[in-house]
């Protein structure tokens, strides 16, 4: 592809980019898609969440999606505030018996 067309920008309205991240999940977990859609997948995620609010954890989601410039500094601000979270809930202590 080249630069100048890598610069462009394609636009959704919310609505469509959410029904095109649940076409796409439901592709993946019949076990279709390929890298480059795993990729669009995660990009649209990202830029779900950047267009999104709410409270609590969902909205510093959103805050995180909308500063980081890239999808690989989102995943890593998100995966960094996540994890303790994540860490606290696997935890064997917090586990039903």
């Amino acid at each position: 592809m080249s630069e100048d067309r890598a610069e462009q920008g394609v636009s959704l309205n919310l609505d469509d980019a959410t029904t095109l991240y649940d076409a796409l999940e439901a592709a993946f977990e019949a076990g279709l898609g390929d890298a480059a859609a795993q990729r669009a997948y995660r990009t649209l995620g990202w830029r779900i969440l950047a267009a999104g609010g709410g409270t609590g954890l969902g909205a510093r989601l959103s805050t995180l999606a909308r500063e980081a410039e890239t999808l690989e500094e989102f995943e890593a601000a998100r995966d960094q505030e996540l994890g303790p979270i994540l860490d606290a809930l696997e935890d064997p202590l917090n586990r039903d018996p």
